[in-house]
């Protein structure tokens, strides 16, 4: 299968390229023409491979055949597997199949750290591809947490005004003691920055501010659109979503060396939570200006954190799915209990009418 670099800008990962970055994308790809009904992904099994449509429709659908539900479909310029080629998922979610006669290009793993490491801008927009994703992923979750949690009560009486105001107001206390560490210190021992070599992490520690927080004060609002990036270097930050009225969702406890604040960043939409420093805390700024260079600057500290950002938004969305599977078990083990109450209930009722009417 021969191309022309110049017919190729339909898909996105490679517009304004120019042919000879076009030809060594191209190099490291498996062009493949598929019949059609050809399964190409299946749901549950392993997978490192990222497929771009030049031609044809695919599928995507969860299920066997022919129980099936269809998720999407997809066309010439299109892409799919974009979580999998980062590992970040460790199973396929769902499965593919052509809908006609296709042919794709795809791309493996190693092929993918072969563009990083020389520099390809192709690695980097599949980057941007990746975060948007996880952004997206990680918002329907949250959203799935809010309608179906019960949340907890505050107590209105005790407290002043306003949801996170009483929150604030039931954490509130002391600022942090001693120093806050040094910035190198807390990105070295952050599990997102492990992979970044010395000298670039002692530059992106250049650019954090050290900024103390007192117990109950809030560091990031729900819905908000305002904002920088945050890393904890001592204390716990608690994460909270307003379910119901005059109710909240602790969703997620952060310690030292835990990344947040990033994801309303990425996307340029509201934040999806409050967070509350629920002790004395030391955070680092990670000014908004520096993390939105991720996607306009090709620099060795923009890779970098692109990666950083990417590690943290799997561990959250892995941290959401666990939280939104252990409300759904709670709330499915409630309602199985409600059930066989009222079961017995009306067995008693029945009993009682029947020896009244003896």
């Amino acid at each position: 299968m021969s191309f022309d670099p110049r017919e190729l800008g339909f898909i996105r990962a490679l517009r304004g390229l120019s042919s000879e970055q076009i030809l060594s994308f191209l190099d490291v790809c498996q062009p493949i023409d598929l019949p059609a009904n050809e399964v190409i992904m299946v749901e549950g099994e392993e997978d490192d491979a990222m497929v771009f449509i030049l031609e044809g429709i695919l599928e995507v659908f969860t299920g066997t055949p022919p129980e099936i539900t269809v998720l999407r479909q997809l066309r010439k310029g299109e892409s799919v597997g974009d979580l999998g080629i980062y590992g970040l998922a460790e199973r396929r979610t769902a499965s593919v199949r052509t809908v006609e006669p296709s042919a794709v290009l795809v791309l493996e793993r190693d092929a993918l750290e072969s563009l990083r490491a020389s520099g390809h801008p192709v690695a980097a927009r599949i980057e941007d591809q990746v975060l948007h994703a996880l952004a997206e992923r990680i918002r329907e979750t949250d959203r799935r947490i809010g309608l179906l949690s019960e949340g907890t009560p505050l107590e209105p009486d005790e407290q002043p005004e306003g949801l996170w105001a009483r929150l604030a107001a039931s954490l509130s206390g002391g600022g942090p003691s001693g120093r806050a560490p040094k910035p190198l210190r807390v990105l070295q021992m952050s599990p997102h920055f492990q992979h970044i070599d010395a000298d670039l992490l002692a530059r992106l520690a250049a650019h954090l501010e050290p900024v103390a927080f007192s117990r109950g004060e809030r560091i990031l609002e729900e819905g908000s659109m305002k904002g920088d990036a945050w890393l904890v270097a001592t204390g716990a930050v608690g994460v909270y979503r307003a379910t119901r009225s005059q109710r909240h969702e602790q969703v997620g406890q952060l310690g030292p060396g835990a990344l947040f604040g990033h994801l309303a960043i990425i996307d340029d939409h509201m934040r999806t939570a409050t967070c509350v420093a629920e002790e004395g805390s030391w955070l680092y700024r990670l000014p908004r200006d520096l993390a939105r260079a991720v996607f306009t600057s090709d620099e060795p500290e923009a890779r970098a954190l692109r990666q950083c950002f990417i590690h943290a938004l799997a561990h959250q969305l892995r941290s959401a799915n666990d939280q939104l599977g252990e409300i759904t078990r709670t709330r499915t083990a409630a309602m199985r209990a409600r059930h066989l109450t009222d079961h017995q209930i009306e067995e008693l009722n029945r009993a009682r009418i029947a020896l009244l009417s003896a």
